[in-house]
């Protein structure tokens, strides 16, 4: 099998999967993320991080959680580099 009908096999598949997947993944995405009930882990990372689910988080907080997040994947990848 030459290597372009591969390709062509292998993005069909995709699609083919992506087509069957893509409602129940899409109807268990919105009950998550429309749902007001919080899990107990959820609960204990909230606290953990002082964040309150319940309060819409304004530019400057969103911007230092980026930047935090942002600075510590930097370095937990520079650690994974020099192990």
């Amino acid at each position: 099998m030459s290597s372009q009908i591969a390709g062509v096999l292998q993005l069909i598949a995709l699609i083919a999967a992506l087509a069957l997947a893509y409602r129940p993944l899409g109807d268990y995405m919105a009950r998550v993320y429309s749902s007001e009930k919080h899990y107990k882990p959820e609960k204990w990372i909230y606290k953990v991080i002082g964040a309150d689910p319940a309060a819409e988080m304004r530019w400057p907080a969103y911007l230092r959680g980026v930047l935090a997040f942002s600075a510590v994947s930097v370095l937990f990848l520079y650690l994974m580099q020099r192990v």
